[in-house]
């Protein structure tokens, strides 16, 4: 539970985390793909993903190595 508390972020923070490194995903696409794969918590509406999850999230979009797009 610490990690999740401590490093869990909202897909809108990660998705401004992203973009300040060039890479633009956007909050609904990290939410979607989140809902796929299982790749989140959830409390109440609050969504929060670990790094983790999120590069889970990333390896297994789509079936593509490092694919996050549709």
């Amino acid at each position: 539970m610490p990690d999740l508390l401590d490093q869990g972020q909202t897909p809108e923070a990660w998705s401004e985390k992203l973009k300040r490194h060039g890479v633009h995903v956007s909050p609904r696409l990290i939410r979607s793909k989140a809902h796929k794969t299982g790749q989140f918590y959830k409390i109440g509406r609050l969504m929060l993903l670990t790094p983790l999850q999120l590069e889970t999230l990333i390896k297994t979009s789509a079936g593509r190595e490092g694919s996050i797009d549709g």
